[in-house]
């Protein structure tokens, strides 16, 4: 497998390479054009390249594009907002959409989905990443 190990490694660092460029050169291009930085309601860092916050609005936007994000994580049942799904679309952002109702008591979150949300929030291929639903207050995150 001597040269087809490396030249898929090669291949795979040209890949994140490019990506990493071309995502500096949108944050860099967006600062004036989208406005002041204003982090979602109850934002926080759970771990480095995890970040929870509630749900995000067009004034959050730019904000969100400094973090650089490879994916959203949308806790809620309801369809994701279009002007949310653009701004992921635009930035190359991933949605992973996990219907579930974040409200107490919490043993009515069925423990399937928590097992496929906590995959993807793991997998660091999806760093950095944000965890939303409509409060930012995810218990499952923060216990």
């Amino acid at each position: 497998m001597g040269n087809h190990g490396s030249a898929a490694v090669e291949l795979e660092l040209k890949l994140r390479s490019e990506e990493d460029e071309s995502r500096s050169s949108r944050v860099i291009a967006g600062e004036g054009r989208l406005g002041p930085f204003v982090p979602p309601f109850n934002f926080a860092t759970v771990d480095r390249g995890v970040f929870r916050s509630g749900f995000p609005d067009a004034a959050n936007f730019s904000f969100l594009d400094t973090l650089q994000l490879r994916s959203v994580v949308y806790l809620c049942p309801e369809p994701y907002p279009e002007a949310n799904k653009a701004f992921l679309e635009s930035n190359r952002i991933r949605l992973f959409h996990f219907g579930m109702e974040c409200s107490k008591p919490f043993d009515n979150i069925p423990e399937d989905k928590v097992r496929e949300a906590l995959e993807v929030v793991l997998d660091a291929r999806n760093h950095p990443l944000l965890i939303h639903c409509n409060r930012g207050k995810v218990v499952w995150l923060d216990a």
